[in-house]
C-alpha cells in the first residue's frame, strides 16, 4: 500500500517496490538454495566420527524409558536429539547414512528463519548463513547442535511478544533439551523474557498474567526433570578419571587457556581480536538496553568452559548465543528512522564488525569443507570396511577408547568382545578404556582396535608391547577431525591382528 501526497493511504501498490521486493526475495531463495547444495554435496564425502555415531547407537539400542533416565546423565546432555533419532529409526527404520540429512534438516531450517526473518540488513544474513557454524560444524557434522540456531534464533524472533509467553516457553523446553549449553542459554533468555514482562505486568490482561504463572512453572519442571536425569552418579567416567588422572594421561588446561580457547573458537579464531568483538558487542547491546540477553547466556556459556572441558565443537553455542543476543537488540526499521547521529554510527559499526566476524568465518568454512573433500574425517568408515574385508566378524575383537563407537555404528551388532554395549558407556567399570593385558591373555582375541587422538605417538608406545604378545599392526585407518582452519585432533584407528607364534 502506498500514500499520496496527502499521507493517506491510496490502496494502490507502487509496482516498481514490488518487483524490488519480489526479486529480493527470490534472491534469499537463491541463497537458501546454495547453501543447500554445499551442505548436501559436504555430506556426500564427510565421514562420521564417534560422537555422530554413539547418539545413533544409544537411540538404536534402548528404549526411551533406559535412554532418558540411565544413560543421558553418563553422557551429559539431555535426549531431545536422541529422541529425534530413535522415532527415526522405530518409525521410518532410518539407515545410519541418514543421520547427516536428519542434522541437516533443522540447520536448514534455522538458516531459513536468519534469511526471512532476522533483522540484520540483507547482505548481513547472507554472509551470516555461510558462516563456519551455520554451514559446516552445525550442519555438516550430525550432532545436537544442529538444533541449537533453529531453537534460539525462534525465540529470538519471540522474545518481544510479551503478551504471548506460550510460545517463547515451548521453544525455551525444546531449547532447554538439547544440550547443557541449550539449558544455559534457554534459562538466561526465559529469565531476561520475565523481567520485560513483569516491567510491563500492570498492562497485561489478568489472562495473559494467568498464562506467565503457568509458564514459569512449566519452565520450573522442566530445570527440574533435567535435573532429575542429568544429576551425576559416583561412577560417571570423569569422577572416575578424577580420581587418578596419572592413570588415563590427563592433563588440565589452566583457566586463562580455556577462556582464551572459547572465545577464539567463537569468534575471530584469535584471542585478542576474538576479545575485542565480544567486548565492543557487549557494550552496544548497553546501548540498546539489551544488555542482559547478550551478556547472561554468552558470560555463562564462557564460565561453563572454565569449570569443565569444552572441545572446538561446542564453541559454536557461544557464537549463537551471541548472535541471538544481537538478533534481540537489533533496531526496528521505524527505530532508526528517529536515531541520533551517534545512535546511527554505533549501528554501521556493529553492522561493520559483524562482516569482519562473519567474513572471517566464510573463510574458516571453506577451509575446512576443503579438507573434508581432500583428507578423511574420521578413520571409523575405513576400519569398518577393512574388518568386513578380511572377514573379521565374528571373531574375537577387542576395542578401546570412546572412538570404537564410530565403528560399531556400521554394523547393526556388537563386535566387540570387550565390551558389553555397541555404544561406549561413560561409566565404571570404563570398558576399553585402557588395554588390559590379562583380558586379552585370557581371550586372545584375534583383532585389536585402538581408537587414538595421536596415532604416532600411541603407535610408539604400544607397538612393541603388543608385538611382544604376538600382535602386529595389521591396518591404519587415519582421520582428521577439522576445526576451521586446523586440526583439532586426529580420529585414527589402530588395528593390530594377532599372528601365529
Amino acid at each position: 500500500m502506498n500514500e499520496d501526497n496527502t499521507g493517506i493511504s491510496t490502496g494502490v501498490e507502487n509496482p516498481a517496490v514490488a518487483a524490488q521486493v519480489s526479486w529480493w526475495r527470490i534472491a534469499d531463495f537463491g541463497v537458501l538454495g546454495l547453501w543447500i547444495v554445499t551442505v548436501g554435496l559436504t555430506i556426500q564425502y564427510h565421514e562420521k566420527w564417534a560422537d555422530e555415531a554413539q547418539a545413533w547407537l544409544l537411540a538404536r539400542d534402548l528404549d526411551l524409558r533406559t535412554l532418558w533416565f540411565h544413560e543421558l546423565r553418563y553422557e551429559g546432555t539431555p535426549g531431545l536429539w536422541h529422541t529425534i533419532l530413535w522415532l527415526a529409526q522405530r518409525v521410518f527404520h532410518a539407515p545410519y547414512g541418514s543421520i547427516s540429512y536428519i542434522g541437516m534438516a533443522f540447520a536448514t531450517a534455522g538458516v531459513a528463519l536468519v534469511l526471512f526473518k532476522a533483522p540484520f540488513p540483507r547482505p548481513l544474513r547472507w554472509l551470516l548463513v555461510f558462516s563456519y557454524f551455520m554451514v559446516y560444524q552445525y550442519a555438516v557434522i550430525a550432532r545436537p547442535y544442529t538444533l541449537v540456531a533453529l531453537l534460539a534464533f525462534a525465540a529470538a524472533i519471540l522474545f518481544k511478544d510479551i503478551r504471548h509467553p506460550e510460545r517463547i516457553t515451548a521453544v525455551l523446553v525444546l531449547l532447554a533439551n538439547v544440550s547443557l549449553h541449550g539449558t544455559i542459554i534457554a534459562g538466561c533468555l526465559g529469565l531476561a523474557y520475565l523481567i520485560d514482562g513483569i516491567k510491563s505486568w500492570s498492562s497485561l490482561e489478568e489472562r495473559v498474567r494467568r498464562r506467565y504463572v503457568l509458564c514459569i512453572v512449566t519452565m520450573a519442571l522442566t530445570f527440574l526433570f533435567l535435573f532429575v536425569i542429568m544429576k551425576p552418579t559416583p561412577d560417571i567416567e570423569v569422577f572416575a578419571v578424577k580420581k587418578d588422572p596419572a592413570k588415563y594421561h590427563i592433563i588440565e588446561a589452566s583457566k586463562l587457556a580455556k577462556v582464551e580457547s572459547i572465545l577464539s573458537g567463537a569468534f575471530l579464531d584469535y584471542s585478542l581480536p576474538s576479545g575485542i568483538f565480544y567486548l565492543l558487542a557487549g557494550i552496544w547491546c548497553y546501548t540498546r538496553r539489551r544488555l542482559l540477553t547478550f551478556a547472561l547466556p554468552t558470560a555463562l556459556l564462557i564460565f561453563l568452559y572454565t569449570l569443565v572441558h569444552g572441545a572446538g565443537h561446542h564453541h559454536g553455542t557461544l557464537f549463537v548465543a551471541a548472535i541471538m543476543g544481537l538478533w534481540i537488540a537489533w533496531p526496528t526499521e521505524e527505530e532508526q528512522t528517529s536515531f541520533t547521529i551517534g545512535e546511527r554510527r554505533a549501528t554501521q559499526g556493529m553492522i561493520a564488525l559483524l562482516v569482519c566476524l562473519f567474513g572471517f568465518n566464510i573463510w574458516d568454512a571453506a577451509v575446512a569443507i576443503r579438507n573434508d573433500y581432500l583428507y578423511t574425517y574420521s578413520g571409523a568408515e575405513d576400519a569398518a570396511n577393512y574388518l568386513k574385508s578380511v572377514k573379521a566378524i565374528g571373531k574375537p575383537i577387542f576395542g578401546y577408547m570412546y572412538g570404537v563407537a564410530g565403528v560399531q555404528a556400521y554394523f547393526d551388532h556388537n563386535i566387540l568382545s570387550n565390551m558389553s554395549t555397541t555404544y561406549y558407556h561413560h561409566g565404571e567399570p570404563l570398558e576399553g578404556r585402557i588395554l588390559d593385558w590379562e583380558q586379552i591373555s585370557a581371550v586372545s582375541p584375534e583383532y585389536l582396535i585402538i581408537h587414538s587422538l595421536d596415532p604416532d605417538v600411541d603407535y610408539r608406545i604400544v607397538n612393541t608391547l603388543l608385538n611382544s604378545q604376538g600382535y602386529k599392526l595389521a591396518h591404519l585407518s587415519d582421520g582428521y577431525l577439522f576445526y576451521k582452519q586446523s586440526v583439532y585432533e586426529r580420529q585414527a584407528y589402530l588395528i593390530y591382528r594377532r599372528v601365529a607364534p
